[in-house]
């Protein structure tokens, strides 16, 4: 197989996989989103990965929504990252996905996004789209690995945690799971209030 016809074939997985969900996406026919592309490359002085470009082109800046979704239960869509980061919990195995930034010039710009995390992020590593709770989840265009990026840096040795070794894989992974509701609060969770609640009462542990 030549090297095209194997990443139109990948495409062809991420089209297939992305028919699972609701793709909430604003249209912008005006868009030239080849000089687009073009620019944004120039700009970050690599080539993106073609499955990439070829998602920005058909999809934009987007948000996933699961279609099992009833007036009973609703649903996130999720990733089911290769490293757990440090916002899973203990017994949990998929991150929430939250939104796509792409080619339009709003607010889910991804020249804008790259602008913004430029002192944060090295070179090689560009936003791609947004996690639960500030973070982002990053591609590596130097191996087109994806990474969470924990924004609070509460890992002491390290920020970035691998969630794919590729776009496709990224994109393979997304799954539909329940909304966490209040009533899931951990026990860790109900201890740690507990204990807050003691030194307020008390002035020190309980």
């Amino acid at each position: 197989m030549c090297n095209a016809e194997g990443i139109k074939m990948s495409f062809t997985k991420i089209e297939q996989k992305l028919k699972e969900f609701t793709i909430d996406a604003g249209r912008y026919p005006s868009i030239n989103t080849n000089e687009q592309l073009k620019e944004l490359e120039m700009n970050i002085g690599n080539q993106l990965p073609s499955d990439y470009k070829d998602f920005l082109k058909k999809y934009g800046g987007c948000y996933l929504e699961s279609k099992k979704t009833s007036d009973e239960i609703e649903y996130d869509v999720c990733y089911k990252p290769l490293e757990k980061d440090p916002w899973m919990g203990k017994g949990d195995d998929k991150q929430l996905l939250e939104g796509f930034y792409g080619l339009a010039n709003d607010h889910n710009n991804l020249q804008k996004a790259i602008d913004t995390y430029s002192d944060r992020f090295p070179r090689n590593i560009i936003p791609i789209a947004s996690s639960a709770g500030g973070n982002e989840i990053c591609m590596d265009i130097d191996n087109e690995k994806i990474l969470f990026w924990d924004h609070e840096s509460s890992h002491p040795d390290k920020d970035f945690f691998l969630i794919a070794n590729s776009f496709e894989e990224f994109i393979l992974s997304l799954v539909d799971e329940p909304t966490e509701t209040d009533d899931n609060v951990s026990d860790v969770e109900i201890e740690i209030l507990d204990n807050d609640f003691g030194k307020l009462l008390f002035g020190k542990d309980k």
